[in-house]
């Protein structure tokens, strides 16, 4: 049953912006959540590594909203009322909380300082007070998790479309076989 009028498919950069938004977000997520499991000196190259590949985000995220206000059309939506208003809110709490993240983990960075890689120094505004730190770095992973919350209902949803509803959204965001 397709319920889903106009444009069925995302195209194809909108698809891979998605998917690799999606994927780097986890990545960052997990390594964040996993340091302990790390022996202490592997720490610094993981964080390393996280600041790098959230810079890597940032990129992405920047070329993503380029694309989205420059991308003239999109699939018509396959909710309606109070679905449609739900599908909307959500969208942009993901976008804002994806902002909001990755700002504060810029913030983060720079409140500290750090040496990446031993290959760039990055100076920090407030490398000795930890109460400022420890506060920036709060208001970090708090952003962190709700992103995480809110796509995981996003995910949630978006297999209730596919598997309860049968109406096809999951297949518009998947890469088209050729």
């Amino acid at each position: 049953m397709q319920r889903n009028p106009g444009r069925i498919r995302y195209d194809g950069a909108s698809i891979a912006f998605h998917w690799l938004t999606a994927a780097l977000v986890l990545l960052l997520w997990l390594m964040a959540q996993s340091e302990f499991l790390l022996p202490r000196e592997w720490r610094h190259g993981m964080w390393s590594f996280h600041i790098t590949t959230g810079a890597v985000l940032i990129l992405i995220y920047g070329a993503r909203l380029l694309w989205l206000t420059s991308s003239a059309t999109r699939p018509a939506s396959v909710n309606t009322g109070m679905l449609r208003l739900a599908e909307h809110v959500t969208h942009g709490l993901l976008y804002a909380l994806l902002a909001t993240a990755l700002v504060l983990g810029i913030v983060n960075v720079a409140a500290r300082g750090w040496d990446l890689f031993g290959i760039v120094q990055i100076p920090g505004f407030a490398p000795e007070d930890r109460p400022l730190r420890r506060s920036i770095n709060g208001w970090h992973e708090l952003a962190a998790n709700a992103l995480l919350c809110l796509a995981a209902i996003h995910a949630a949803a978006a297999l209730y479309h596919q598997l309860v509803r049968g109406d096809g959204l999951l297949k518009r965001m998947w890469f088209a076989r050729r």
